[in-house]
């Protein structure tokens, strides 16, 4: 097997039993049965609550019934991707997990490091027979990766501690004390079809960006296939309509794909071969292997009418997308950004999914009138989600000052204690369990939502015995039991 002879073989033996199971986002029941059955067998207390959510309990040991309980938290679903050419189904097959080294990767889709490298790490630690502790829990959600359903709707009466890790963050030697808050924009451009009028068809194929994680990945100037898309034909002079259009998969996933049709009387191929050329030449250092192609294809009977496609490929072309604002609070961190996420055509309309965050809120809602005022101009109506809440840092906590000494004492150095852009459950979980103080804490995970995904054995090694010394030094917390 692929974990054979890696120290804290137990660990990942158990994220890999974890990648046989499916688990895209409302698709956790199996996942569920399997950590519950699991628990059972290694007598640990397990429920779930009325949304799917499973929380752990774990005793503490004899002469640490007095420590402060910790919960350490995480989620069960996992975005799932594939390349164009796998036949992978994430319904029932298995995630094919590939060792390079210290390398963990998937063969053709992304890994499910994220989370599922949580569950392993709470699985193990809750097992491991030489720890001394206090009380233990371990909550996971369902659907978070989709809108962060289970943590809006988590129990709160089935969480004893005040104390929490998320285990969902992807660099060693960081500790996080704050996140964006976010929230899905979708916009709707009635469309009608008419009978062709041109003489020519052809396919255009934006693929091999990068893609990756809306949150993480947005300010590393990565491709956007769709804004890739929409400048080439922007750029087209002549008279066209649409007939096809798709691109991207998942709101928190940069757009690595897309596909269009059109129809025209001139020759699309040889009037884009130089907006081309520009695109790969600007995209050499962030997306090497970009791959864009024209080809005639057979005429379409039915386009949209030329003035609605002239208005849908201009919107996406000059909509904003990536980021809007660094933070002025903490340097090198993104503050507000925008992933133009999601683009389609269909028989009534064409529809485009945008995935908003900020780490001020203000800043959220002021981004969120600029798109909706510019998606207007073009004849486009949006709706928004509720979205999710700012983490706001607290870096006078006390149980962080737990947290940061219990890594010096097992790094032999200091941390860095920072916030992110991406989403996380700990302000939700936060507002939901009154009085939780959260932190969050993750190995290397790289190119996270992306069939790069991959994760460092070495780095994983050293967060479980990170936070094995975590829990057995949990009774020095100076903080309020």
């Amino acid at each position: 097997m692929w974990y054979t002879g890696l120290k804290e073989e137990k660990l990942f033996r158990i994220f890999d039993e974890i990648s046989q199971v499916p688990r895209e986002s409302g698709n956790e029941e199996g996942i569920r049965n399997f950590i519950i059955s699991w628990c059972k067998e290694n007598g640990i207390e397990a429920e779930k609550d009325e949304i799917g959510n499973v929380i752990m309990h774990v005793p503490a040991t004899e002469g640490y019934e007095d420590v402060p309980s910790i919960a350490f938290q995480g989620h069960m679903d996992m975005v799932c991707v594939k390349t164009s050419t796998s036949e992978h189904d994430f319904t029932k097959d298995p995630i094919d997990i590939i060792r390079e080294g210290n390398i963990i990767k998937a063969k053709d889709t992304s890994l499910g490091g994220d989370n599922g490298i949580a569950i392993a790490l709470m699985l193990a630690l809750f097992t491991d027979k030489s720890l001394r502790h206090g009380k233990l829990e371990g909550i996971l959600t369902v659907e978070e990766e989709t809108g962060l359903r289970g943590a809006f709707n988590l129990d709160a009466s089935k969480i004893v501690s005040r104390k929490m890790i998320n285990l969902d963050s992807e660099e060693e030697g960081i500790i996080y004390i704050g996140c964006a808050g976010g929230l899905d924009m979708e916009s709707s451009h009635p469309v009608t079809y008419i009978p062709n009028p041109f003489t020519h068809t052809y396919k255009i194929d934006v693929s091999g960006l990068k893609g990756g994680h809306s949150g993480g990945d947005i300010g590393r100037e990565r491709g956007n296939a769709i804004k890739v898309l929409s400048r080439i034909l922007s750029g087209y002079d002549e008279p066209y309509s649409l007939s096809v259009f798709s691109a991207g998969t998942k709101r928190n996933v940069i757009p690595s794909h897309a596909t269009a049709v059109i129809s025209t009387d001139g020759n699309l191929k040889e009037k884009a071969a130089s907006e081309i050329e520009a695109i790969k030449r600007e995209l050499r250092y962030s997306d090497k292997n970009v791959s864009i192609s024209i080809s005639e294809t057979a005429n379409i009977k039915m386009v949209i009418r030329e003035e609605e496609t002239k208005e849908i490929i201009e919107l996406l072309y000059i909509a904003p997308n990536a980021v809007s604002h660094m933070s002025m609070a903490i340097e090198g961190i993104v503050e507000t950004s925008n992933n133009l996420a999601i683009a389609s055509l269909d028989e009534n309309a064409f529809k485009v999914i945008n995935s908003i965050r900020s780490n001020v809120a203000s800043a959220k809602i002021n981004h969120k009138r600029k798109m909706e005022k510019i998606y207007a101009k073009y004849g486009f109506e949006s709706k928004f989600g509720d979205g999710y809440p700012e983490w706001e840092p607290n870096p006078d906590s006390p149980f962080l000052k737990t947290v940061v000494k219990a890594f010096e004492s097992y790094y032999k150095h200091e941390p860095v204690v920072t916030a992110i852009h991406a989403g996380l459950e700990c302000g939700i979980i936060n507002q939901r369990v009154e009085g939780m103080d959260s932190l969050s804490i993750g190995p290397n995970l790289f190119e996270v939502h992306s069939t790069e995904e991959h994760l460092e054995a070495e780095s994983v090694i050293n967060t479980y015995g990170f936070l094995k010394n975590l829990v057995e030094n949990m009774k020095n917390d100076e903080s309020d039991i």
